[in-house]
């Protein structure tokens, strides 16, 4: 069954958009990517904005504030927004009654990753056919969002009241020990912050008063996109806000914008990939 059900790509479609004549209201063109799995179809789509700025990631389909505040910043400011879509749920599902497969796209960057992620979330039994799948989705994200040209990248996640925050990183916390540092403002609700993977990052985002994560680089090699970025020396930002903070998403996106500015970082790490 495996067999027959080979996965299918698509090829690259430009889609021409509509430009507004006053100002970057829309994207100039899309680029849309069909992966196929049994039962499934996950589309990659890119949303191009004219004026070249911050390129953004979105990897889980149901974290749709993370979508508004990329679309609301890319439309004055310019940029591009590299989304999946399958179904608004956080994992992908696929596979038969019989087999029902299901993984976390976040956790595919990596063998182990990918395969913990199926055998903790799949009804099913994962093999090793599923789980190259889920790793050729992982490359083609990689591909269309493209960190090689621009030299980082940068994720938006979004989170629910009291499952997952910046205190999950201090002591007797589920992620103790994944941080070499915290930030906290005790101003700033604790579901939103910002995770970075480099020290100058970090002391620039704690200047700025903002609740920031600096990963550790010897955490579990989970399969995550912060630690895939890390291990390939790639600079990678996580704006994470709760579902449902636009205002603060759109604030932590100008802020990291402004560091971006202030350090240089377009053109000095796309310049060294």
């Amino acid at each position: 069954m495996m067999k027959s059900a080979r996965l299918m790509i698509a090829f690259i479609c430009l889609c021409p958009g509509i430009v507004h004549s006053q100002q970057d209201s829309v994207p100039e063109f899309l680029e849309s990517v069909s992966f196929v799995f049994p039962n499934k179809t996950v589309d990659i789509l890119k949303s191009n904005y004219k004026k070249a700025n911050l390129n953004f990631l979105i990897l889980h389909d149901n974290e749709n504030t993370g979508v508004r505040a990329a679309h609301a910043f890319c439309k004055i400011n310019g940029g591009s927004l590299t989304e999946l879509q399958y179904g608004n749920t956080r994992n992908i599902t696929f596979g038969s009654r019989r087999s029902l497969l299901s993984f976390d796209p976040n956790q595919i960057f990596n063998d182990v990753g990918a395969y913990l992620s199926l055998k903790r979330h799949s009804k099913g039994r994962e093999d090793s056919l599923a789980v190259q799948k889920a790793r050729d989705l992982a490359r083609l994200a990689l591909k269309v969002y493209n960190p090689d040209t621009s030299g980082y990248i940068i994720t938006l996640h979004n989170n629910s009241d009291g499952k997952f925050s910046i205190e999950s990183y201090l002591e007797g916390s589920y992620l103790h020990g994944t941080a070499d540092s915290v930030y906290i403002n005790p101003a700033m609700d604790p579901d939103d912050l910002v995770l970075v993977t480099d020290p100058a990052f970090f002391n620039f985002l704690k200047q700025q008063n903002v609740n920031v994560v600096l990963q550790s680089p010897t955490g579990p090699a989970d399969g995550s996109l912060s630690v895939y970025a890390q291990v390939n020396k790639i600079p990678y930002f996580n704006i994470e806000v709760q579902h449902g903070h636009l205002a603060e998403n759109i604030r932590l996106i100008y802020v990291v914008e402004s560091m971006f500015k202030t350090m240089g970082i377009n053109e000095e790490y796309a310049q060294s990939r």
